[in-house]
């Protein structure tokens, strides 16, 4: 299956650690997997790849790469919808082998010194993100980097803690939620990003370059918005969802 859709070689990796849900996060469920004969792929953060239980089964999915390049380990943030290949994953365990196609995309995070980052992600298009920022935190690289983060409902969140942590490394962090608009516990942002948001968070992002992760009319709408605030299309980096 893998060749005839015209990917590049695929390893077997054997899932090493499954954490099926941060305490904030319940229905997002982490694989963390190494390779089976010790050889891994080289990638860039941003990057996906696609899984396969089988290597001619044609069904398959793709999802965002979430660890380092730098780590010994592939690591995927799968948000389980009880679909046709959620719900086999669902059934994986510790030891199990699951088969990865190489590391490709174009959303894929470059290092300038002539410009900020913001980063704008929606629901689990924050796996990305995390590959990014755990990059930065093993080079111990500081960047100013402003993180926009939308979830339906606060318990939506995930590693929150780990999240913070980056604040170290010059990460501005804001969250908003798109539902529960009654919670009065509730003390970020309210409702989908916007550049209205974005202004009030951010003094200047006219430099910036902006990688932004969700579904088709989440990145749409906010692009357009971005670009009627003059930020050239060459400088928006997308990842969506949908297509």
């Amino acid at each position: 299956m893998l060749g005839k859709m015209g990917l590049k070689p695929f390893l077997i990796y054997e899932i090493k650690e499954l954490t099926h849900g941060e305490p904030d996060s319940p229905r997002i469920v982490s694989f963390k997997m190494r390779p089976v004969d010790g050889l891994r792929f080289d990638f860039v953060p941003g990057m996906f790849s696609s899984l396969f239980l089988k290597p001619d089964d044609k069904l398959f999915r793709s999802y965002s790469i979430a660890s380092s390049p730098n780590e010994d380990h592939l690591e995927f943030m799968i948000e389980m919808i009880n679909g046709k290949f959620t719900s086999q994953l669902a059934n994986l365990k510790v030891g199990d082998e699951i088969y990865v196609s190489e590391p490709r995309g174009a959303f894929t995070y470059q290092l300038d010194s002539q410009h900020n980052d913001l980063f704008l992600a929606a629901g689990i298009g924050i796996a990305p993100f995390f590959s990014m920022l755990r990059f930065l935190k093993s080079g111990n690289l500081k960047r100013n980097i402003y993180l926009f983060y939308s979830i339906k409902h606060k318990e939506d969140i995930v590693n929150h803690s780990e999240l913070q942590s980056y604040e170290e490394l010059g990460l501005k962090l804001v969250y908003t939620v798109t539902r529960d608009p009654d919670d009065r516990n509730w003390n970020g942002e309210r409702g989908r990003i916007n550049m209205q948001m974005i202004k009030k968070h951010v003094e200047s992002f006219s430099s910036s370059t902006v990688y932004l992760c969700g579904g088709i009319r989440f990145v749409k709408d906010i692009v357009g918005e971005l670009e009627s605030e003059g930020i050239e299309d060459g400088r928006i980096k997308r990842d969506i969802w949908g297509e």
